[in-house]
């Protein structure tokens, strides 16, 4: 609880600046390092994503077998760790966990705003043959490719697309991680999520900190506007986890 009240408070420094990144509509970057294009792409965000930070590679141990990633070195709370989109947050690491106990074969992964590629990274390890890293951010794309080269991982395809924007290709799930930090993202959050779902497809979205009053009503009217059936599956630990299947 004492983490959650920490991010939430640190979460309030983000309102304008992602409710500005998420009504851009870029078309997505092609593939290569992304880092040098993110001024203008991260315009007011630009503290949450500090490419000059030192990283290093972490494991997460499952069941399974570890899952390397890279993310920023700096734990010190009382800088910009607990804002950046390059830290490996908690709800990513619960998602991973949670996705590795509950696993179903697909063939077919999208991790939107990716960050570290925690998520996306454990599912290619899991043996998912088809794995997309999207995120914003250059730098975050970055350290996902990082990620898949030291896991040794195939068939992952990375890409900045925009969120609200029609997609044409379609995954049997999506997934995300603290991707909420004001009403405004929700609506072209849950409008990607929802155009990218295969028929029969799921969205499970994690959450470290809580939701405002604002953004839950935002949650339930997208989730409904896209015929979505919303459930929370997981509200003990570090992190909420909801599920979006189509109606």
């Amino acid at each position: 609880m004492k983490l959650a009240q920490l991010l939430l408070a640190q979460a309030i420094r983000l309102v304008d600046g992602v409710s500005r990144m998420a009504s851009m509509a870029d078309p997505a970057a092609p593939d290569g390092s992304d880092a040098a294009e993110d001024d203008d792409e991260c315009e007011g965000v630009a503290y949450m994503f500090d490419a000059a930070a030192a990283t290093e590679r972490r494991s997460l141990a499952l069941d399974h077998g570890a899952v390397y990633y890279y993310c920023l070195a700096d734990d010190d709370a009382s800088n910009t760790h607990h804002i950046s989109g390059h830290s490996a947050w908690p709800a990513a690491l619960t998602l991973a966990r949670r996705v590795a106990a509950r696993w179903t074969p697909v063939n077919s992964v999208l991790e939107l705003g990716c960050g570290c590629g925690i998520v996306g990274l454990t599912c290619a390890s899991l043996g998912c043959p088809r794995v997309a890293f999207s995120d914003r951010d250059g730098g975050a794309l970055d350290l996902a490719r990082r990620g898949v080269a030291a896991n040794g991982f195939g068939g992952c395809t990375f890409d900045r697309r925009a969120w609200g924007l029609p997609s044409e290709e379609r995954f049997e799930l999506v997934v995300g991680s603290d991707l909420i930090y004001d009403p405004g993202v929700v609506a072209p959050l849950i409008t990607t999520a929802a155009a990218s779902l295969a028929p029969g497809g799921r969205f499970v979205l994690a959450q470290s900190f809580a939701l405002g009053d604002a953004s839950s009503r935002a949650l339930d009217e997208a989730c409904g506007a896209h015929k979505l059936a919303l459930e929370v599956v997981e509200s003990a630990g570090e992190a909420r986890v909801w599920e979006m299947t189509a109606r």
